[in-house]
């Protein structure tokens, strides 16, 4: 009876799991079938949004790069030297000198400009600064580039200080013999308001390469296509297979491109008889478009495997379940609780995978590429569990790790992944019942994003965020053992502006180089700072450069950090401005102190120190490492002055500070003084003191001229004869061409600001 229930039991056993088998079989089948059909539109997806993010950050990097070109050439502009080329018909062969090296200082401090080109109208000449061996001045009718020859002529049509695509053609040119053409982005600046068709222009010619570099360095070891188009569907960057200005309008999928507007989007097309799929975005603020083809096999090549490899394992499962459903019969039971463990462990992934999904769509949010409209982010937000009401007022903050450099030396990718988490996981838990609502995300490096609604305006005032966030870095600091910066976005209205406000907050952690580690800064006051209009003091600069060609070091010191510590009332970019005008300076200091040093004097300053300010996150450490440099090159000017047999140069300067106003003062003077040749006193000074005796005097005579304007009543021509000068014609000349304007103007300026209590001065030069 027994074998009989036993056998009867067998077969219960058997059968059950043989019809669960089966089951599974046509589940797991079906369940295939149907991801299959989805996956490949999950996949295109996916691509469109890698695809997407990719773009966007090229277009972040050609931005930056069209932007500091404009800057280069209003830079170039303001330049007292060039001003010469662009404004006087007649210039000297030492101001043309003079330019032309400026001019090459401005192309050799950037790699990605290839020539800049001064035209003077009236003129009708051309000087030049670039890498190929041509003379740096032309007239008009010999320019060797014809192309902008024809667009000065009708220099109005184009915009100023945007980039214009064109071929460089060089092909005969003398000393040229491998190239034919470059590939450049042409930006002009040229008065707009001028009435005449010829008008005098400053034109830098930007490398192609390095926009190519930027798209190809953004989508490595991809098998993609990606070029940029304008809105006319010109070619506007090399692809891989068509060169640059190319008109594309007559290829399929650029037509069909052009036909949807202003939007992004993605389709699935043959491409040069292969099928692709084409990705491009929106046109950015120069009306292009970022395109990118991909071989429609690359994308669905894993798609393909996963479907074969899916057939084969539910046909291999049917086999053993078959064969198993007998053997393991009376194990059903036994097996439960792994079967039960098994299915905790499918729970703990589906909510990783929905906490995964939720990072992601509030990450889409944040960065703009996900749709924000109050009514359809509604069912997501339910979905995903995020406990904000799309239509009500949010607050963005963002926290940035401080010295991420240390931590990225300290920590693997993965464990800063995890120290962000905890952060965020920190930032949500101090929030719970508080009367706020909250959303964390992360947004890779060393940031992440806090969305915050509060219940009433009482909760949503900058004093109760300040305080919010001294509690958060109070935490971390307590359990992580880091330091974070909060930054904090004005309130805005509904989940459509959290995108701004997140740009916002970003734009407001800049400010942390003003603030330090550790701080708070909220975007208000950011937003105040950059409506003031900021001054570049460039007095205080070439003070600065007279003090280190002098050997004046601590005065050096003094004046850097006044001219950086000015910026801490002002914006980021007025910061910006000032390392960068300072930095430039510097270079051109050192660069002439190398020049007049002796081989076995040679100064050894790398260049990578005179640009530190990339590397630092706040001023003070900005300051430190200038100090530094500025210590270098004391120790230097010290062990100079210390192996002089005499103090030669110091008794000249003694003799000329006290006869200044001898108007027969002069190197044989000075000579006879010292009882010395001309000569040999003339290249000791200049060896010394890396300057001529004749320009010493005349420094000292400006120095006195301009004291005597500001603090007397006399006349110009009684002042110039009290300072040495007897001839009134050259006094002025030599006045302007020293300060930038005659006599008159400086003593009426400088008065000016003197009244309105101005101690930063002004631009007098």
């Amino acid at each position: 009876m027994s074998k009989v229930l036993s056998g009867k039991g067998n077969g219960y056993y058997g059968k059950f799991f043989f019809v669960m088998t089966v089951t599974v079989f046509l589940t797991i089948s079906i369940l295939s079938g149907i991801l299959y059909l989805n996956f490949e539109r999950i996949a295109l997806n996916q691509s469109y949004d890698q695809t997407m993010d990719s773009l966007a950050q090229t277009t972040q990097e050609a931005s930056v790069m069209a932007v500091t070109a404009a800057t280069f050439a209003k830079q170039i502009h303001s330049d007292q030297n060039v001003a010469n080329l662009l404004n006087f018909p007649n210039v000297s062969a030492v101001d043309v000198s003079t330019a032309i090296k400026q001019l090459t200082n401005y192309r050799e401090t950037s790699p990605f400009i290839d020539s800049i080109y001064i035209y003077n109208s009236e003129a009708s000449t051309f000087y030049v600064s670039t890498d190929m061996s041509v003379p740096a001045v032309f007239s008009e009718s010999e320019f060797y580039d014809l192309d902008m020859k024809k667009m000065l002529l009708h220099i109005g049509d184009y915009e100023t200080l945007k980039p214009i695509p064109r071929k460089l053609r060089i092909e005969g040119l003398a000393g040229n013999i491998a190239e034919k053409e470059r590939d450049t982005y042409t930006f002009l600046l040229y008065d707009t308001l001028a009435k005449s068709p010829r008008r005098n222009a400053v034109i830098v010619n930007i490398k192609e390469t390095q926009l190519h570099k930027h798209i190809d360095g953004s989508l490595t070891n991809d098998p993609a296509n990606t070029f940029l188009i304008d809105k006319d569907g010109l070619l506007v960057s090399n692809s891989w297979t068509t060169p640059m200005l190319t008109d594309m309008r007559g290829t399929s999928y650029i037509h069909r491109i052009l036909k949807h507007g202003q939007s992004s989007g993605y389709f699935a097309t043959s491409v040069d008889g292969i099928k692709s799929l084409v990705t491009y975005s929106e046109p950015d603020y120069l009306g292009w478009r970022y395109i990118r083809i991909v071989p429609y096999a690359v994308i669905s090549e894993r798609i393909d495997s996963m479907r074969f490899k899916t057939f084969w394992i539910a046909a291999a499962i049917l086999v053993a379940g078959l064969v198993l459903s007998y053997l393991g019969s009376r194990r059903l039971f036994s097996g439960l609780n792994k079967k039960l463990s098994r299915l905790v462990n499918l729970e703990s992934e589906q909510r990783e995978s929905l906490q995964t999904m939720r990072s992601e769509y509030l990450r889409g949010l944040l960065n703009g590429y996900t749709n924000t409209d109050a009514e359809r982010a509604r069912p997501m937000f339910e979905r995903y569990g995020i406990k904000l009401d799309p239509a009500k007022p949010c607050r963005v903050l963002v926290v940035t790790l401080d010295d991420y450099r240390s931590l990225i030396d300290q920590y693997t990718s993965d464990d800063r992944r995890l120290l962000r988490y905890g952060i965020l996981n920190i930032a949500q838990e101090l929030l719970t019942g508080e009367g706020r609502s909250a959303a964390t995300a992360d947004l890779g490096e060393d940031r992440g994003a806090i969305i915050i609604q509060a219940a009433d305006l009482e909760l949503d005032k900058v004093e109760a965020y300040r305080q919010y966030s001294e509690r958060l870095q109070a935490a971390v600091s307590q359990y992580l053992k880091l330091s974070i910066t909060v930054s904090s976005s004005m309130t805005g209205m509904g989940i459509q502006s959290v995108h701004s406000l997140c740009q916002q907050a970003a734009e407001a952690s800049f400010s942390r180089v003003f603030s330090g580690p550790g701080s708070y800064i909220d975007s208000e006051t950011v937003e105040q700072n950059k409506a003031k209009p900021y001054e570049y003091p460039l007095h205080k600069e070439k003070q600065m450069i007279d003090e280190l060609m002098l050997g004046r070091l601590p005065e050096v010191k003094r004046l850097f950090s006044e001219i950086m510590e000015d910026t801490v009332n002002y914006s980021y970019i007025s910061y910006q401005l000032a390392i960068s005008h300072v930095t430039f300076a510097l270079q051109n200091a050192i660069r002439t102190i190398r020049q007049h040093s002796s081989a076995a004097e040679e100064l050894s300053i790398p260049s990578h120190q005179l640009y530190t300010h990339v590397q630092v996150e706040t001023l003070e450490e900005l300051t430190k490492r200038y100090m530094a440099l500025f210590d270098l090159l004391e120790k230097y000017m010290e062990d100079k002055k210390k192996n002089r047999q005499d103090d030669l140069p110091g008794r000249i300067k003694r003799f000329i500070d006290e006869h200044y106003a001898d108007q027969n003062l002069s190197l044989e003077t000075l000579a006879d003084e010292a009882g010395m040749s001309a000569t040999y006193i003339g290249r000791v000074f200049k060896q010394h003191t890396f300057q001529t005796i004749l320009g010493y005097i005349q420094e000292v005579r400006m120095n006195k001229v301009r004291e005597l304007l500001i603090q007397t009543d006399d006349s110009i021509g009684d002042i110039a004869e009290r300072t040495g000068f007897s001839n009134n014609p050259y006094f002025y000349k030599a006045f302007k061409k020293h300060n930038g304007v005659t006599p008159a103007e400086y003593r009426k300026n400088a008065r000016g600001l003197l009244n309105e209590g101005n101690d930063d001065g002004a631009i007098l030069a």
